[in-house]
């Protein structure tokens, strides 16, 4: 296990898990189970993704919808992220 303190970054970074299985459930369920302190569950489904269709099973969503959920899960324009 990493310590996001180990990460050897000035300021902690944000941390966001993304896990994501094709066959499914999605990986909420694994977060649950086990994560990095601090760390952060964004659904690539719901949270980072548009609505499926022309652009694909997980097109990139509205840049405002992004904005939301990437502000929501704390990072701001100056954070370092690890996915």
């Amino acid at each position: 296990m990493v310590d996001p303190a180990d990460l050897s970054l000035d300021d902690p970074p944000v941390l966001l898990d993304v896990r994501w299985r094709l066959s499914g459930p999605p990986g909420r369920e694994d977060y649950d189970a086990g994560h990095l302190p601090g760390t952060v569950f964004v659904d690539l489904d719901t949270e980072l993704s548009g609505t499926p269709g022309r652009g694909g099973r997980h097109p990139l969503p509205d840049p405002a919808a992004l904005q939301r959920t990437l502000r929501a899960a704390g990072v701001r324009a100056d954070s370092a992220v690890v996915v």
